[in-house]
Protein backbone atom coordinates (compact mmCIF):
# COMPACT_ATOMS: atom_id res chain seq x y z
CA UNK A 1 0.00 0.00 0.00
CA UNK A 2 2.47 2.44 0.83
CA UNK A 3 4.92 1.64 -2.54
CA UNK A 4 1.29 2.82 -4.35
CA UNK A 5 0.88 5.80 -2.08
CA UNK A 6 4.44 6.47 -2.90
CA UNK A 7 3.72 5.52 -6.77
CA UNK A 8 0.61 7.88 -6.99
CA UNK A 9 2.75 10.98 -5.14
CA UNK A 10 5.66 10.63 -7.43
CA UNK A 11 3.04 10.59 -10.59
CA UNK A 12 1.16 13.82 -9.10
CA UNK A 13 4.69 15.86 -8.55
CA UNK A 14 5.77 14.68 -12.14
CA UNK A 15 2.23 16.07 -13.57
CA UNK A 16 2.46 19.01 -11.51
CA UNK A 17 6.31 19.82 -12.66
CA UNK A 18 5.43 19.31 -16.13
CA UNK A 19 2.26 21.71 -16.16
CA UNK A 20 4.08 24.65 -14.08
CA UNK A 21 6.81 24.32 -16.53
CA UNK A 22 9.61 24.54 -13.44
CA UNK A 23 11.55 21.83 -11.92
CA UNK A 24 10.37 20.95 -8.54
CA UNK A 25 12.80 20.13 -5.94
CA UNK A 26 11.84 18.10 -2.79
CA UNK A 27 13.18 15.06 -0.65
CA UNK A 28 11.88 11.67 0.34
CA UNK A 29 13.46 9.75 3.60
CA UNK A 30 13.27 5.91 3.10
CA UNK A 31 12.79 4.04 6.51
CA UNK A 32 13.74 0.10 6.37
CA UNK A 33 12.23 0.85 10.02
CA UNK A 34 8.65 1.23 8.33
CA UNK A 35 9.60 -1.55 5.60
CA UNK A 36 11.02 0.62 2.56
CA UNK A 37 14.31 -0.13 1.09
CA UNK A 38 13.89 1.56 -2.02
CA UNK A 39 13.07 4.51 -3.69
CA UNK A 40 12.09 6.70 -7.08
CA UNK A 41 14.04 9.50 -8.12
CA UNK A 42 12.35 11.60 -11.12
CA UNK A 43 15.31 12.31 -13.64
CA UNK A 44 15.07 14.83 -16.46
CA UNK A 45 17.64 15.51 -19.07
CA UNK A 46 18.37 17.34 -22.14
CA UNK A 47 19.63 16.10 -25.08
CA UNK A 48 20.09 18.57 -28.20
CA UNK A 49 20.23 22.33 -28.27
CA UNK A 50 18.75 23.79 -25.14
CA UNK A 51 15.61 25.55 -26.17
CA UNK A 52 15.18 28.52 -23.92
CA UNK A 53 11.60 29.30 -24.92
CA UNK A 54 10.02 26.46 -23.27
CA UNK A 55 9.50 24.66 -20.36
CA UNK A 56 12.33 22.05 -18.66
CA UNK A 57 14.56 21.72 -16.81
CA UNK A 58 17.28 24.39 -15.77
CA UNK A 59 20.67 24.48 -17.46
CA UNK A 60 23.91 24.37 -16.19
CA UNK A 61 24.11 27.73 -17.17
CA UNK A 62 21.55 29.78 -15.39
CA UNK A 63 22.28 32.62 -18.26
CA UNK A 64 20.84 30.42 -21.14
CA UNK A 65 17.21 31.10 -19.87
CA UNK A 66 17.92 34.80 -20.88
CA UNK A 67 16.09 35.55 -23.94
CA UNK A 68 14.50 39.28 -24.56
CA UNK A 69 13.88 41.99 -27.22
CA UNK A 70 14.78 44.73 -26.61
CA UNK A 71 14.58 48.22 -29.00
CA UNK A 72 18.11 48.97 -30.72
CA UNK A 73 17.35 52.80 -30.31
CA UNK A 74 15.48 55.20 -28.36
CA UNK A 75 14.74 58.71 -28.09
CA UNK A 76 14.05 61.94 -25.55
CA UNK A 77 13.41 65.11 -26.40
CA UNK A 78 12.07 68.08 -24.95
CA UNK A 79 8.44 69.86 -25.34
CA UNK A 80 7.83 72.87 -27.10
CA UNK A 81 4.82 73.87 -24.32
CA UNK A 82 7.26 73.67 -21.59
CA UNK A 83 10.08 75.83 -23.68
CA UNK A 84 12.00 73.06 -24.25
CA UNK A 85 12.89 72.28 -20.19
CA UNK A 86 10.71 68.94 -19.77
CA UNK A 87 11.77 65.86 -21.13
CA UNK A 88 9.58 63.35 -22.23
CA UNK A 89 10.09 60.06 -24.72
CA UNK A 90 8.07 57.37 -26.13
CA UNK A 91 7.00 54.32 -24.37
CA UNK A 92 9.65 51.36 -25.17
CA UNK A 93 8.66 47.94 -25.12
CA UNK A 94 10.92 45.02 -23.05
CA UNK A 95 9.78 41.35 -24.30
CA UNK A 96 11.18 38.58 -22.75
CA UNK A 97 11.08 35.62 -25.13
CA UNK A 98 12.23 32.72 -22.34
CA UNK A 99 9.59 30.02 -20.41
CA UNK A 100 11.02 31.54 -17.04
CA UNK A 101 11.09 34.81 -15.43
CA UNK A 102 13.83 37.67 -16.32
CA UNK A 103 15.00 40.32 -14.14
CA UNK A 104 15.70 43.58 -16.56
CA UNK A 105 18.38 46.20 -14.63
CA UNK A 106 19.49 49.11 -15.57
CA UNK A 107 22.99 48.61 -15.35
CA UNK A 108 24.26 51.70 -16.48
CA UNK A 109 25.02 54.32 -19.11
CA UNK A 110 27.88 54.52 -21.51
CA UNK A 111 29.72 56.86 -23.80
CA UNK A 112 27.71 59.89 -22.76
CA UNK A 113 27.97 62.89 -25.40
CA UNK A 114 26.54 66.32 -25.50
CA UNK A 115 25.16 65.53 -22.33
CA UNK A 116 25.61 69.43 -20.45
CA UNK A 117 22.05 70.50 -20.83
CA UNK A 118 20.39 67.45 -19.24
CA UNK A 119 19.84 69.07 -15.97
CA UNK A 120 18.12 65.82 -15.14
CA UNK A 121 16.95 62.29 -16.97
CA UNK A 122 15.27 59.43 -15.81
CA UNK A 123 14.29 56.09 -17.21
CA UNK A 124 10.80 54.39 -14.88
CA UNK A 125 11.92 56.97 -11.85
CA UNK A 126 15.39 55.62 -11.93
CA UNK A 127 18.00 58.58 -12.07
CA UNK A 128 20.64 58.23 -15.03
CA UNK A 129 21.86 62.23 -15.09
CA UNK A 130 21.85 64.73 -13.38
CA UNK A 131 23.35 68.04 -14.55
CA UNK A 132 24.99 66.58 -17.54
CA UNK A 133 26.46 63.80 -15.30
CA UNK A 134 26.12 59.82 -15.16
CA UNK A 135 24.55 58.97 -11.41
CA UNK A 136 22.89 55.64 -12.12
CA UNK A 137 23.82 52.90 -10.29
CA UNK A 138 23.01 49.48 -11.04
CA UNK A 139 18.46 49.34 -10.28
CA UNK A 140 15.97 46.89 -11.27
CA UNK A 141 14.12 48.23 -13.92
CA UNK A 142 10.96 45.47 -13.79
CA UNK A 143 10.56 41.48 -13.68
CA UNK A 144 9.34 40.03 -16.15
CA UNK A 145 7.26 36.58 -16.55
CA UNK A 146 7.67 33.54 -18.69
CA UNK A 147 6.48 33.54 -22.26
CA UNK A 148 3.29 32.49 -21.05
CA UNK A 149 2.58 35.03 -18.65
CA UNK A 150 2.57 38.86 -18.29
CA UNK A 151 6.12 39.00 -20.80
CA UNK A 152 6.32 42.68 -21.86
CA UNK A 153 7.70 45.39 -19.48
CA UNK A 154 7.76 49.26 -20.44
CA UNK A 155 10.39 51.93 -19.86
CA UNK A 156 9.99 55.87 -20.95
CA UNK A 157 12.74 58.88 -20.27
CA UNK A 158 11.22 61.98 -18.34
CA UNK A 159 13.47 64.78 -16.53
CA UNK A 160 14.52 68.75 -17.02
CA UNK A 161 16.82 70.38 -19.13
CA UNK A 162 18.20 73.77 -19.46
CA UNK A 163 18.73 74.45 -23.15
CA UNK A 164 21.41 77.05 -24.46
CA UNK A 165 19.84 78.46 -27.21
CA UNK A 166 16.02 76.85 -27.51
CA UNK A 167 15.53 77.60 -30.88
CA UNK A 168 18.59 75.55 -31.81
CA UNK A 169 18.38 71.52 -31.49
CA UNK A 170 21.80 70.16 -29.85
CA UNK A 171 21.59 66.31 -29.94
CA UNK A 172 22.69 64.56 -26.48
CA UNK A 173 23.26 60.76 -26.75
CA UNK A 174 24.56 57.70 -24.33
CA UNK A 175 23.76 54.11 -24.61
CA UNK A 176 21.46 52.89 -21.68
CA UNK A 177 22.87 49.32 -20.55
CA UNK A 178 20.31 46.95 -19.54
CA UNK A 179 21.39 43.89 -17.99
CA UNK A 180 19.23 40.33 -17.44
CA UNK A 181 18.91 37.72 -15.21
CA UNK A 182 17.27 34.60 -14.76
CA UNK A 183 13.91 34.80 -12.51
CA UNK A 184 14.60 30.92 -11.43
CA UNK A 185 15.75 29.15 -8.66
CA UNK A 186 18.92 27.33 -8.68
CA UNK A 187 19.48 23.24 -8.71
Amino acid sequence: MKKFVAAILSTATIAGVIASGTTAFATQTIDGREGDTSGDVQVNGIIGEFDNTTPGPNPDDLNQWINVTIPTTALFYTTEASSHTEIVSPTYTVTNNSAVGVIASVAGVDTPLNMSEVDLLNVNGIELFENGTPTVTETELFTLEGNQGTNEGTFAFTGEATPVNASEESNPSFKLVLSFAPDVEED
